[in-house]
């Protein structure tokens, strides 16, 4: 049998058993029940006969040996030690090698016989049980009269599908929209009410096509959470520290192309919270907090946008550091002696830029922070930190629920217009002399019984000062907790945008985080509203 073409379906539904595995075994190692067991069991065994049927060698006898030890485990024949544990993890890693080995091209056998044999040796030995496991209770014997059977659901009809098809097809339907922009100028332009009414139709069903395919692409955000237990516990082990790592929110869904690169900022994120925010336990107890700290991912839905935030209780981001280390790279002012939240975001997010005592394996390199904040903003988001001294931080990643297609606001500048995205456009206003003051020497917009920073968008791209600062439109845009009035020349009203992301010139401004083509065929640039407050 030829299995080359059954090498992706392999690798595919291998890394499901394998974050099944990990996830049990962490649930095991903190005294999960003889369910934990029967899922780890279940999964390995799994793996083994899918192993064997595409005559993957290493994979089917790795995963026998393992399936041995955990049926001694799940019998009560040995106990679950520390040591086994370790043991444990171990050879899902290297299941986890043989599995990449086996389906690479060419295929290659990974030799396991090292960890087969000692998961054999594990298997072998009797050490006193240092780990409590719950016994599931027997279940109720079955008060005289049968209840009716509830029928079978029906089952759902489902296929697997390579993702770069759904990528293809939302980049066809993203040149559709713009085509269908463009033939309805050309309708208003002709002023034919039978074309326009044509054009109207073919909207209606290219609007349900478009939410058919975004829809198809949404996917749980636990498809990429799965395997940050396993990162941060093995993470928190070699720095020696101590950590109850929760997730939340795994059932909040994202575009796949956006889930996939947000993955990597994720993980930044978390290793720079274990190895700068988390203390030792030894370092907690000494200031009162509990020797174990409290990481948290969180994933949740706010308006058109997903926040992904990574909170933990640590130590918080020390300004004492961050000031001296600044001010020596001349990134601020000598005199200056507080940073406020912004300012704070925009040093640490420098490339290179560190307050790490030394370089280790996990961060000190500069190449942490820097990484997620272009990340982020390359995918239309904004990067948000609020942090307290001695008692944690919270970095938060506000991101577009696709990277394809979003609605935007445009606005006008001299001759160039420019996308606004609507999650961050709150109200819009026509400026006049009244509302245009001064606050602490700066001019701020009056709008109600509040003042917003004033910004002229003409000036942050590079054109003269207007020469009536007070003529204009107002578009009042919002970024977490902060406001802010954006004055531009005119509006041109809402669209559907093509997001294309592009990178910006190297040491640039990030006033941009993409571009679009508009209906009548010419190029706009999208907004970030993170560079604007």
């Amino acid at each position: 049998m030829d299995t080359g073409r059954y090498a992706k379906l392999f690798l595919s539904e291998s890394k499901e058993n394998l974050a099944e595995i990990n996830a049990a075994l962490l649930e095991l190692e903190r005294g999960g029940s003889d369910a934990a067991v029967a899922r780890l069991f279940r999964a390995v065994h799994t793996l083994k006969g899918m192993g064997g049927a595409m005559g993957y060698t290493s994979v089917a006898e790795l995963s026998h040996e393992l399936e041995t030890l955990l049926d001694k485990v799940r019998n009560s024949a040995v106990a679950v030690t520390r040591p086994m544990i370790d043991t444990l993890f171990a050879g899902v890693d290297a299941l986890e090698q043989a599995v990449e080995a086996a389906t690479a091209s060419p295929s290659q056998n990974l030799d396991v016989s090292v960890v087969i044999a000692k998961v054999r040796q594990a298997g072998n030995d009797e050490k006193p049980e240092t780990f409590t496991r719950e016994v599931a209770p027997a279940p109720e014997p079955r008060k005289e009269q049968e209840a009716a059977p509830t029928p079978a659901p029906k089952a759902t009809r489902q296929i697997r599908i390579d993702s770069k098809r759904l990528d293809t097809l939302m980049n066809v339907l993203g040149e559709l929209v713009i085509a269908r922009d463009r033939i309805q100028k050309a309708a208003e332009r002709l002023a034919d009410p039978e074309m326009l009414d044509a054009v109207r139709h073919a909207s209606q069903i290219l609007g349900n096509l478009q939410n058919e395919v975004m829809t198809s692409r949404m996917v749980p955000v636990w498809q990429v959470f799965e395997r940050f237990p396993r990162v941060v516990r093995d993470t928190a082990r070699t720095l020696g520290k101590e950590v109850d790592f929760k997730i939340e929110g795994r059932d909040i869904e994202l575009d796949r192309s956006m889930l996939d690169e947000m993955g990597e900022p994720v993980l930044h994120l978390l290793r720079n919270a274990l190895d700068h925010g988390i203390e030792t336990p030894a370092e907690r107890e000494k200031a009162g907090k509990p020797p174990t700290a409290t990481l948290i991912l969180t994933a949740e839905r706010d308006r058109a946008t997903v926040l992904i935030r990574v909170t933990d209780d640590g130590r918080g981001i020390d300004q004492t550091k961050v000031l001296p280390r600044a001010k020596k790279l001349g990134l601020i002012d000598k005199s200056t002696t507080n940073l406020n939240e912004q300012e704070l975001v925009a040093i640490i997010s420098r490339p290179g830029f560190s307050t790490a005592d030394k370089v280790t394996e996990i961060s000190g390199r500069g190449v942490g922070f820097d990484i997620v904040a272009s990340r982020v903003r390359g995918l239309g988001g904004s990067l948000e930190v609020h942090t307290d001294a001695g008692l944690g931080t919270a970095v938060s990643m506000r991101l577009p629920l696709t990277l394809a297609i979003s609605r935007a606001l445009l606005a006008k500048v001299e001759t160039e217009t420019y996308a606004i995205p609507l999650t961050h456009v709150l109200e819009t206003f026509s400026l006049s002399r009244p509302m245009l003051l001064e606050s602490k020497g700066k001019p701020v917009i009056a709008i109600r019984d509040d003042l917003f920073p004033a910004i002229w968008l003409r000036e942050r791209v590079g054109l003269p000062s207007p020469a009536n600062p007070a003529a204009g439109q107002v578009v009042l845009v919002e970024l977490a907790e902060r406001k802010a009035a954006l004055i531009v020349d005119q509006f041109e009203g809402q669209q559907e945008i093509v997001v294309k992301q592009f990178d910006g010139v190297n040491g640039s401004k990030t006033l941009f985080s993409g571009a679009t083509i508009l209906g009548d065929g010419s190029p706009a640039l999208i907004v970030d509203a993170s560079s604007l407050l």
